[in-house]
C-alpha cells in the first residue's frame, strides 16, 4: 500500500493507494474518530457491489454501520438530497457522533462531504471513491458541495476527509464511459503539471482505457501527488496554484449547467474544456501550436468529445457568468503555456473567449 500525505499540519490526512479493505479498519484506528458507529452513503448498485466487501472488515472491527443511498446522477447534488440525508441520520444517531463514508464518485464524494460539513457543524468523514475521476481528483482537496440550477458547486465550502482510501482494484468493473471520463482529469494533471505523465498517456493509452493495474496505478499515483502538492500550498484558492487545477473546467462546467447536468459526464464537458482553453492560449500567444495538438490528439484517442454539439452557444455564455471562479467581475482562464505549465489570467480579452466559444459550442 502507498501512503501519500495532504501536507496540512494538523489537518494532513492520507491518500491510501491500495487493493484491499482489510487493512482499513486499522488505518482508521489511528485516526481518533469519536465513535465507530457509522453510515455508508452511496448509490444502490454500488452498495450492492461493493457494500459488503467495505463493510465486512469494519463490522468484524467492532463498527456499526447503516446505510443510505442516493440515485447515480450530478442531480443528486442537490440542497434538497443533503436535507433528506441529514435528516435520516439526525434521527437515527441520536446521542452519537457517526463518521460518513462515501462510497462513490464524484458526486457521492461532494455530497456526503456537503453534508459531514453541515450536520452537527462538523462530523468527520471517508472518501472511498469508486471511479478514477473521484480517486485521481474530487475525493482529495477538501471541496465539499452541491450544484444550484444556476451552477456548478454554488453552495459549498472546503472540509477535508479525515483519510481518502483509493482502492485500486473497484476501477476495473468500470464502463467505458466512466473511464474515459476520469482519462479526462487525468490528461488535466499532465497538462497542468507534468509533462511526463502526458507522455506515459500518449503511448500507453489502449492501456489507461483498459484499466490495465500498472497503467492505473501510474495514473492514480502521479494524479494525487500533484493534487496533494497543491491542496498543501495554496488549500482554499487563495493564491492561483490551486486554481491552476481548473484548466479546461471554466467552459467546462457552463456546459454541465448549460445542459442541466444531463448531457455530458463531468470528464467529457472538460475535454472540450481543455481543448477550448489550449486552443485560446495559442490565439493569444502564450502556447504554441503543436502543445495544442497534442491535447487535442490524446483527447481524441481517449475517446473523449472535443467539441460540443446541439447547445446554445447563449445558454453556455449565461452560465458562464455564473461560475464562482469570476472573482473581479472577470472570468479566470487558466492559460496554457507549454506542456507541464499553465498560468492563471483575468485579462483574457471577451471578444477572444468568444471566438473560441464559437468553435467549441456549436448549436
Amino acid at each position: 500500500m502507498k501512503q501519500i500525505t495532504v501536507p496540512l499540519g494538523e489537518r494532513a490526512y492520507r491518500i491510501a493507494v491500495t487493493n484491499t479493505f482489510q487493512t482499513l479498519p486499522r488505518q482508521l484506528a489511528g485516526l481518533r474518530l469519536p465513535s465507530r458507529h457509522g453510515w455508508i452513503i452511496s448509490h444502490p448498485e454500488l452498495l450492492r457491489r461493493y457494500g459488503a466487501q467495505l463493510a465486512g472488515p469494519l463490522r468484524r472491527a467492532g463498527w456499526t454501520l447503516q446505510t443510505l443511498t442516493v440515485p447515480p446522477s450530478e442531480t443528486s447534488k442537490s440542497l434538497a438530497t443533503a436535507q433528506r440525508v441529514i435528516g435520516q441520520i439526525a434521527r437515527a444517531s441520536t446521542m452519537r457522533v457517526p463518521v460518513l463514508f462515501a462510497l462513490g464518485g464524484g458526486v457521492v464524494g461532494d455530497l456526503t462531504g456537503f453534508v459531514a460539513s453541515a450536520y452537527r457543524r462538523g462530523v468527520p468523514y471517508v472518501q472511498v471513491p469508486t471511479t478514477l475521476l473521484a480517486q485521481v481528483d474530487s475525493a482529495i482537496g477538501g471541496k465539499v458541495g452541491v450544484d444550484l440550477p444556476e451552477g456548478k458547486n454554488l453552495v459549498g465550502q472546503f472540509y477535508h476527509p479525515r483519510l481518502v482510501w483509493n482502492h485500486l482494484g473497484l476501477l476495473s468493473s468500470l464502463p467505458a464511459r466512466q473511464r474515459r471520463s476520469g482519462l479526462g482529469e487525468v490528461i488535466k494533471y499532465g497538462v497542468i503539471a507534468d509533462a511526463p505523465l502526458f507522455g506515459y498517456l500518449e503511448t500507453h493509452i489502449k492501456a489507461c482505457l483498459a484499466m490495465a493495474p500498472q497503467a492505473v496505478r501510474v495514473m492514480v499515483e502521479r494524479s494525487c501527488r500533484i493534487k496533494a502538492r497543491v491542496v498543501g500550498k495554496d488549500e482554499r484558492e487563495t493564491g492561483t496554484l490551486r486554481a491552476q487545477l481548473n484548466f479546461g473546467h471554466t467552459l467546462g462546467h457552463a456546459l454541465e449547467a448549460a445542459t442541466a447536468y444531463r448531457r455530458f459526464t463531468h470528464g467529457e464537458a472538460i475535454a472540450i474544456g481543455m481543448c477550448a482553453a489550449a486552443e485560446l492560449s495559442v490565439d493569444l500567444g502564450f502556447a504554441k501550436r503543436e502543445a495544442f495538438e497534442r491535447i487535442l490528439g490524446l483527447i481524441q484517442a481517449a475517446g473523449l468529445p472535443t467539441v460540443s454539439r446541439g447547445v446554445a452557444l447563449g445558454r453556455v455564455r449565461k452560465a458562464l457568468r455564473y461560475d464562482k471562479k469570476f472573482i473581479h467581475g472577470r472570468p479566470r482562464w487558466v492559460i496554457l503555456k507549454r506542456l507541464g505549465r499553465v498560468a492563471v489570467s483575468e485579462a483574457v480579452p471577451e471578444e477572444a473567449v468568444l471566438r473560441v466559444l464559437k468553435r467549441y459550442v456549436r448549436s
